[in-house]
């Protein structure tokens, strides 16, 4: 493949929605779907959102979606604990509040997130410890 064919995601919204809209016009050209994903770089399932949101109304736009959660979507800790976490960070060293180090980690946060709350986060997310033993 060519180095000047890059991922589709670091390209400009402009660039990406130019290239939804020709998907587009090559399915209301009768093109099938797998050609269509193909010339675009992109899976079939992508070029069947296209449509079905271009017959949904989009019309003449197709714009990019904003990715990932939305701004504290999802958050395992209130507002209260995280300025807690947050403000014993900033006022403290590790080995002040009983854990190794003189520098704060991630790893050490996760500590104090642990000694203060008996939750611990893992790679994917949050692992409760208070009802591990229950």
């Amino acid at each position: 493949m060519s180095d000047l064919v890059r991922d589709a995601r670091t390209w400009s919204p402009g660039a990406q929605e130019a290239v939804r809209l020709l998907a587009v016009s090559a399915l209301v050209e009768r093109w099938d779907r797998s050609e269509v994903a193909a010339l675009s770089k992109v899976s079939v399932r992508a070029v069947d959102d296209w449509w079905a949101r271009w017959q949904a109304g989009a019309g003449i736009s197709l714009p990019s979606r904003p990715r990932g959660r939305r701004t504290g979507e999802h958050q395992v800790l209130s507002e209260a604990e995280q300025a807690a976490v947050r403000q014993a960070v900033l006022d403290h060293i590790p080995c002040d509040l009983g854990l190794s180090g003189q520098l704060w980690t991630r790893g050490l946060i996760g500590e104090l997130i642990f000694q203060l709350y008996r939750g611990r986060f893992t790679e994917p997310g949050w692992e409760s410890t208070s009802s591990a033993g229950a």
